[in-house]
């Protein structure tokens, strides 16, 4: 998948966002901000293999998982916020 298709993927541009304002953010914390669906986590995992974000599995109970936005995952915020300066 190319990043063009990964942007299109519906929400993308909420995880992006929402990873913009607080790196770091577990998957139910997303979740909450996001609304995720299976379109929405399909979404979080083309973004991790066309490294824009990263998954870090912490050493806590239950190994939850966080995720944060590369410096690619940071332009592509910015080409993001630029589309939206559009309309």
């Amino acid at each position: 998948m190319s990043a063009i298709e990964v942007l299109t993927l519906k929400g993308t541009a909420k995880i992006v966002q929402a990873l913009r304002k607080k790196d770091g953010m577990t998957y139910s914390e997303l979740a909450k901000l996001v609304g995720f669906t299976s379109t929405a986590t399909r979404s979080l995992k083309a973004l991790e293999r066309q490294k824009f974000v990263t998954r870090e599995v912490l050493n806590k109970p239950y190994r939850p998982v966080s995720y944060t936005l590369t410096e690619k995952g940071k332009r592509l915020w910015e080409i993001i916020h630029e589309l939206e300066e559009l309309s």
